[in-house]
């Protein structure tokens, strides 16, 4: 029971988000929204996150600046919805809620509104006692708003918009080995790509048919470990892993725009308490420790989230 239970848990906050774009270069939420985890033949489960992420590091390609007069931060509550048809196939739906917040030096702007439905399926290639290989699929539909206006009424940049405007297209694989060295040690490697679709009318009104728009293309890695600890009232679940995420430049009108795009290395924490097997609740953040950014951008400093999970069997 014991390593059945691990496995259910092993991908639970390490993995890529399918929203709705935080900043050209903010870099991606470590929220567990890519993986859908294993369980049993007709189980659901709903999983409820919170995430705050502070985006005020001021960096020229790999320099970090001082001195930014701007202040940025971003937050996201979002629901998602897992079923377990079977051993093999589990499908996911998530919904956020996005909230942008920006000031400079002559406007304050905010956005929150709906962000872009995302929709996956995972398909278990490989399910042992000690092991388990993935492989997902995915899509988000541009039903977020892109909308967004300041305080000024000028329409804010896409990436402080809720919703992207486009049909995104993810793919991932996932493999995970418990008993790894150490009993109750496990290891785990996520790889996903991401291809963005195009907004082909942002800005659009009535006399103006808008411009095009694209964000990068993006592909991410994330290896790390979790231990589990048992307690008389359920188990303790530390995790520590390693990010590498790379994303191609944004696109305006078919060209790559300036500042945006790069590398980035981050190191995701998290800590789970687990009472019982339909019942979990996680903190986590993550740091930056490299940037490797094209031009001048502003990127994430830290992370921080909540996330609660329930999960019933319903054979």
């Amino acid at each position: 029971m014991v390593y059945r239970l691990l496995t259910i848990l092993m991908f639970q906050g390490i993995a890529i988000h399918m929203q709705a774009q935080t900043c050209c270069s903010a870099g991606v939420p470590i929220s567990t929204f890519m993986e859908i985890a294993s369980s049993e033949k007709n189980s659901f489960s709903i999983q409820l996150n919170h995430e705050y992420r502070s985006i005020n590091w001021l960096v020229d390609n790999n320099t970090r600046l001082e001195n930014d007069p701007r202040s940025r931060y971003g937050q996201n509550t979002s629901l998602k919805f897992d079923y377990s048809l079977n051993s093999k196939w589990a499908f996911s739906a998530l919904i956020p809620f996005v909230h942008h917040s920006r000031n400079t030096t002559s406007e304050s702007q905010n956005s929150f509104g709906l962000g872009d439905l995302g929709l996956l399926m995972q398909y278990n290639v490989l399910s042992k006692s000690l092991y388990s290989l993935n492989v997902v699929a995915g899509i988000d539909l541009p039903i977020g708003n892109t909308s967004h206006r300041g305080s000024s009424q000028i329409l804010l940049s896409p990436d402080m918009q809720s919703g992207s405007g486009s049909m995104d297209f993810l793919v991932g694989t996932s493999y995970a080995k418990t008993d790894f060295l150490l009993p109750f040690l496990s290891h785990f490697v996520i790889a996903n790509y991401r291809w963005n679709g195009t907004n082909d009318s942002f800005g659009s009104t009535a006399n103006f048919n808008g411009r095009s728009f694209a964000f990068g293309d993006e592909f991410m890695v994330v290896t790390g470990f979790r231990y589990m600890h048992t307690l008389s009232a359920g188990f303790l679940i530390p995790d520590a892993g390693v990010r590498i995420r790379w994303q191609d430049p944004n696109s305006e009108q078919g060209a790559d725009a300036p500042n945006s795009g790069g590398r980035w290395l981050s190191l995701p924490f998290g800590l789970s308490f687990v009472p019982d097997k339909s019942k979990s609740i996680r903190l986590y953040t993550e740091l930056p420790i490299y940037q490797n950014l094209n031009g001048l951008q502003i990127t994430t400093n830290f992370t921080v989230g909540i996330q609660f999970i329930y999960t019933r069997n319903r054979t």
